[in-house]
């Protein structure tokens, strides 16, 4: 086996740090910092949205180390002589343009992390930004049809079922409308639709996507503060946004905000479900989430950090207007193991629909759809 000698970073390769960056005001500048990818990198966005680039775990950590102090402080790990890993790493920053001179500015560091939250309330700047630098960045990867997209095709025909009726034209919301494609088919019965999302980008998608008999009105704002009147909405659904959101209360308690007394709401979330649980709990697995999302949603509380408690959504809709209408688990036996699958497949054929719906049966999804109206 081979080992090579670290070899101490020479006077010069400092001073060129120290030159690149100035000897005053050499702060570190870093405006967005988001979940990990798979493999342990980090996409970062400057403060435009713009992506500058994919940093190594390595790089990550001196960068969290750097909030607030000069970048010649971070050379070291707690001795005198400069580590040339960090060097390295630094020059890497500065190349990115996450570390730069500050002079006469606060540093600001923005970090998302959700596997290492105490709760799932993730606030500050860098969570309310991410979303929409993410799917203005990615915006052309996340279209209908798209591989990407795993929620389409047959949920739709699930989701659809609890759409206003075709008779009545109703006013609704498609909150975090993505491409539109929920909004789409609520248009084609014939209703009126806000599609609101943060990311221009995404918008400009949804408007394009044909509405008639209906319309499609797409609304730029964030989901916690929609520029909508009270009561002015009869139906108002969120598909598959609460997991990317800081704040997913902030969304729900504005949506029954908008809701006129006796209007319906759904919501659909990913599920963080039985087999997920037990695979936490027996064999340490993560469960699998896409790396834009700071949450899954389950039934049994705090198996992960990732976990929203579903009960917990429950109870807030309560505390805040809404009677609880239906609780559906989706593709409940997709991937579960043969002799389960057996099993609940008897049970789901002596049931018929009622058996996504019926507790505990529902807790096997692997999305959850939660049903609610808003009281008078």
């Amino acid at each position: 086996m081979t080992v090579q000698a670290q070899v101490a970073p020479s006077d010069e390769a400092v001073s060129a740090l120290d030159t690149r960056l100035g000897r005053r005001g050499e702060f570190v500048l870093l405006k967005v910092f988001v979940p990990p990818f798979y493999y342990g990198s980090y996409l970062t966005f400057d403060e435009t949205g713009e992506p500058v680039g994919v940093l190594s775990t390595a790089a990550a950590s001196v960068l969290r180390a750097a909030e607030g102090r000069p970048a010649r402080e971070l050379l070291s790990d707690g001795g005198q002589d400069v580590d040339p890993r960090r060097l390295d790493a630094l020059n890497q920053l500065v190349d990115a343009g996450l570390i730069r001179p500050m002079e006469g500015r606060a540093p600001a560091a923005h970090f998302i992390e959700p596997d290492q939250a105490s709760g799932t309330r993730h606030t500050g700047r860098g969570a309310e930004l991410f979303i929409r630098y993410f799917y203005d960045y990615f915006g052309h990867a996340f279209y209908e049809g798209s591989p990407l997209i795993d929620s389409h095709g047959d949920f739709l025909s699930i989701l659809s079922s609890y759409f206003p009726s075709r008779e009545t034209p109703a006013v609704c919301l498609d909150a975090g409308t993505g491409s539109g494609y929920y909004a789409t088919a609520l248009a084609q019965r014939g209703h009126h639709v806000y599609a609101c999302d943060i990311s221009r980008t995404r918008l400009q998608a949804a408007a394009a996507q044909p509405s008639a008999p209906g319309t499609i009105q797409p609304v730029e704002c964030s989901l916690d503060d929609i520029p909508l009147p009270d009561g002015c909405l009869d139906f108002a659904m969120c598909n598959f946004v609460l997991e990317h959101v800081a704040d997913p209360y902030a969304v729900t308690e504005e949506l029954l905000r908008l809701l006129r007394p006796g209007g319906t709401l759904l919501l659909a979330v990913p599920s963080f479900n039985v087999r997920d649980t037990l695979a936490s709990w027996l064999h340490q697995e993560l469960p699998t989430l896409n790396f834009e999302h700071l949450r899954s949603y389950g039934l049994i509380p705090r198996t992960h950090p990732w976990c929203e408690p579903t009960l917990d959504a429950l109870q807030h809709l309560r505390e805040h207007g809404a009677d609880v209408v239906t609780v559906q688990g989706v593709n409940i036996l997709n991937n579960l193991w043969e002799p389960w699958a057996s099993a609940f497949g008897s049970i789901a054929a002596q049931l018929g629909p009622a058996f996504s719906v019926t507790w505990p049966w529902s807790c096997l999804g692997q999305q959850t759809i939660i049903h609610g109206r808003k009281r008078a």
